[in-house]
């Protein structure tokens, strides 16, 4: 009960008490007047009646005791409170100022001189409306009206400085509410031009950043120690085909690796991927399959290095990436060229070693009488295969020994044209149709007739062996007005070729014949690189086989 009195007591104001403690004395006189001394015991006991007058006079000195103490001691709360309240107002950094609900400026902090540049004269009032930056009066206006009625606003305007410049602020207005009305708005403003300095700062380091990395011919990209990206640049993007807004918070490895026939990641191998890349010492990884977005994969080297904070904390991982499809095939073609060079000097040896006997060999054998159709059989069989080790013999010279080539203007057409007439007959035995296209207006290239009409009697015989069933063996002759290249397509029904075997093609002694050698396509590849093309070859197993020729047209043909 005690507790309960003191906490109303403490609730009450310092006018409330004063009038409390006055009307709980004038209540105690007044029992004492009207109430008590009326009685018959206290007018024939005298004594008794001064006693009473005593104990009531000690009991209103002792509440006027209490009372005084109590409102002291309010009046110090409130003293301290004023204090404490006026210090945080003078002394706070941002500029403060009291407004009526008309928006005159009533009172002002040391912050608004500082801020502004002006100090209100005690005499004058001045509309803060006045000091808003023209652009922002309406905006300002709309929100000390919202704060008026009891909603505190949060936004950014400019006010003018004393010397007349806007000054970019940070604006708060809070309602004054006293007695639980509210008689105006209380302004707290938050310089901007620093911040403002810092973000432009900010934002010019992330520009230079972004191109730096976006200058960067190598793929880079930046995760957490979570695994989601943070940054992704423009190589990144090029070769990826992922856009840095799909990959920005996505987890990397659910991203460049595989998805399985499930519809699931390899949660397994993503997982050693990104422990690798969050380990706290560079990695470089030499060679690697990255995927692209439309599932197609293609090889990277890539090197991982950790971003650590200045405690050693680990932030994340930076990793870089390049596309070594291109180094691949130059290694190939490096590896294809010392193949070569070592075919062509062996074949230059073994040429000139076995012309010599195998002339002999097939001059006697020439004297040999047959004494019976069991020896005529044997000598149709050794001169049939002294004949094939003539032809490759033949071969090896034409790898042994460069051959002169005389470049003149011809049409692509032509050649094909000839070449057609000359191996229809063996088309035509082996139930294939050949069917050309062959655009009217090709223009012209540069090349040795003989040499190109070899390579593609070699590429139409291989397409013919690999009809044995028949079919249809489609030539295309093409060129596109943007591209310096002409191309001729020679497209069968046959077999095919397994993809593990493509990239052996044109190596020597490979062949996908039971009785090749090899040498005759590798011979193909050599005389259209000398003459400045190359030759590509797709297929599939069952499906058939597509040669393409490409070629470059001449000088005056692109004119």
């Amino acid at each position: 009960m005690f507790q309960f009195i003191k906490n109303r007591i403490r609730n009450l104001t310092l006018y409330q008490l004063v009038l409390t403690c006055h009307q709980g004395a004038i209540a105690l006189i007044g029992v004492d007047l009207f109430c008590l001394q009326p009685l018959n015991y206290f007018q024939n006991h005298s004594f008794a009646s001064l006693a009473m007058n005593i104990f009531l006079f000690a009991l209103l000195s002792t509440a006027s005791y209490i009372g005084l103490r109590w409102m002291k001691r309010r009046e110090e709360n409130i003293t301290e409170a004023t204090e404490r309240f006026k210090s945080l107002h003078d002394h706070h950094p941002d500029a403060i100022l009291s407004l009526s609900l008309d928006a005159e400026i009533l009172a002002t902090n040391h912050g608004s001189e500082e801020l502004l540049g002006w100090q209100q004269p005690a005499e004058t009032c001045t509309s803060l409306l006045s000091l808003v930056h023209s652009p922002d009066l309406l905006k300002t206006l709309h929100h000390f009206q919202v704060a008026s009625k009891g909603t505190s606003q949060h936004f950014e305007a400019a006010f003018l400085h004393d010397q007349g410049f806007p000054v970019p602020t940070n604006v708060t207005f809070v309602p004054t509410i006293v007695n639980g009305d509210i008689v105006g708005v209380y302004a707290i403003l938050k310089d901007l031009r620093e911040f403002n300095e810092q973000k432009k700062e900010i934002d010019k380091l992330h520009k230079q950043n972004q191109l730096i990395l976006n200058s960067v011919s190598e793929g880079i990209y930046g995760i957490d120690t979570t695994g989601r990206t943070i940054f992704w640049n423009k190589a990144a993007e090029a070769m990826t085909g992922w856009k840095v807004d799909e990959m920005l918070g996505k987890r990397i490895h659910n991203l460049i690796r595989p998805l399985q026939e499930t519809g699931g990641s390899r949660a397994e191998e993503s997982g050693k991927l990104v422990a690798t890349m969050l380990h706290r010492e560079a990695s470089v990884i030499k060679e690697d399959l990255f995927w692209k977005k439309d599932g197609t994969s293609f090889p990277v080297e890539y090197m991982s290095s950790p971003m650590l904070a200045g405690n050693g904390k680990l932030l994340g991982t930076v990793i870089t990436f390049k596309d070594i499809t291109e180094f691949q095939r130059t290694q190939e073609l490096l590896i294809k060229s010392d193949k070569l060079s070592a075919v062509g000097q062996l074949a230059a040896g073994v040429a000139h070693e076995i012309r010599n006997p195998l002339t002999a060999l097939k001059g006697f054998l020439k004297l040999l009488g047959a004494r019976s159709d069991k020896e005529k059989t044997y000598i149709e069989i050794m001169d049939k295969e002294l004949g094939r080790i003539e032809f490759i013999v033949n071969e090896f010279l034409l790898v042994s020994k460069p051959q002169a080539t005389h470049f003149v203007e011809r049409t692509v057409g032509g050649i094909v044209q000839s070449t057609v007439e000359l191996l229809q007959p063996q088309a035509l035995m082996n139930k294939i149709e050949i069917v050309t296209d062959l655009d009217p207006t090709l223009p012209t290239v540069s090349c040795d007739e003989h040499q190109i009409k070899q390579v593609f009697i070699n590429v139409m015989k291989n397409a013919l062996e690999a009809m044995a069933h028949g079919g249809t063996l489609r030539i295309e002759a093409c060129h596109l007005p943007q591209d310096k290249q002409l191309k001729v397509r020679f497209i069968d029904q046959g077999c095919g070729i397994s993809s593990e075997r493509l990239p052996k093609l044109g190596e020597p002694f490979y062949s996908t014949k039971e009785k090749g050698t090899g040498l005759g396509l590798m011979v193909c590849y050599r005389i259209i690189e000398a003459h400045g093309g190359f030759m590509d070859i797709q297929s599939k197993l069952g499906e058939g086989t597509t040669v393409e020729i490409s070629l470059p047209i001449t000088s005056t043909a692109v004119a």
